[in-house]
């Protein structure tokens, strides 16, 4: 798909043209930044927008793909995101970049947004609207987490798509400035911080040693203790075992966690948790399960350490 949409889009009048720059962003593209930003602006991910720092006139939009390096994507399977390097999928074939020299997103071009904005927002934003070159469009999102994402982006162009599922419509290109990347936790639930020895299972692979960071409603964080090619290579949904012991010398009381992968970016993972292993049988993850482990945890000597060191966190 990667060659295709390159093919596609190689004689449109936008394109760049030879020593032209790529990115409008005079800032690093750092790939780790870049990965990070993957995770809560996912292809496909409905957004809000506003243009020109106008936070009270933010409208929804969607992410339909990225520009990386002059390449096109429109869907979630043709990119993976490791650390160190971006791979772009054309069937057996894949495109490797570890150096970044442009990375766009691109929304739809929706003229009738223009007009849900009232007359003074739009004498402001002149004539040619809100996705004129260089004006900044603030992106934010919400992750299933509770996270609030906000990202700031620079117009790059305006252009058709001529081919294709989107054929027959505009895009809008826009340059990301990573640095203004800021997250923001607005979940509702306590979290307990803890620093406790576990092990990390994938389906169909193999076991590693972790450390469990926090414990929330509906996730756990945790810190890789090892690092692999299979853990690089750990791809979004992916099915998870997580197993810890909270008990004593005298009552051992293991928990095994099953999950998915939700993000995993500098030796730092996220699960979300879907459900618990009782007597070797997979079960919903109730309140009753929930309330036991935080109670247990909260009792526990790692995390009464760990809460000395940072002091109590609330979701």
């Amino acid at each position: 798909m990667v060659k295709f949409i390159k093919k596609v889009f190689s004689t449109d009048k936008g394109a760049p043209a030879s020593g032209q720059r790529l990115s409008m962003v005079d800032e690093p593209l750092e790939l780790p930044k870049i990965n990070e930003l993957i995770q809560h602006y996912p292809i496909g991910e409905k957004v809000r927008y506003y243009p020109e720092y106008q936070k009270d006139c933010a409208l929804d939009t969607i992410i339909l793909g990225y520009a990386i390096n002059g390449l096109f994507i429109y869907s979630p399977m043709d990119i993976r995101s490791t650390p160190g390097v971006l791979r772009l999928f054309d069937g057996e074939e894949h495109t490797l970049i570890t150096e970044l020299e442009s990375f766009s997103l691109l929304i739809p071009f929706n003229p009738d947004d223009d007009n849900k904005r009232d007359y003074v927002r739009r004498a402001e934003l002149g004539p040619r609207g809100p996705f004129r070159r260089h004006n900044t469009i603030t992106l934010t999102a919400n992750s299933d987490e509770g996270v609030l994402c906000h990202l700031d982006s620079l117009v790059h162009k305006v252009m058709p798509v001529n081919d294709g599922i989107y054929a027959g419509h505009q895009v809008v290109v826009l340059d990301v400035v990573p640095s203004s990347l800021t997250l923001t936790d607005q979940r509702r639930h306590y979290r307990v911080n803890t620093r406790l020895p576990a092990t990390l299972s994938l389906r169909d692979g193999g076991t590693y040693a972790c450390t469990l960071r926090d414990f929330a409603e509906q996730s756990v964080q945790l810190n890789l203790d090892e690092t692999s090619e299979e853990l690089d290579r750990l791809s979004e949904f992916r099915r998870l075992t997580l197993r810890f012991d909270l008990g004593t010398e005298h009552q051992p009381k293991v928990f095994e966690l099953d999950g998915s992968m939700y993000r995993n970016t500098g030796g730092r993972l996220v699960m979300k948790l879907q459900g618990i292993y009782k007597e070797g049988k997979l079960k919903d993850l109730d309140l009753v399960d929930i309330l036991d482990i935080k109670a247990s945890l909260l009792r526990h000597p790692a995390s009464q350490a760990a809460s000395q060191e940072s002091g109590p966190a609330h979701d």
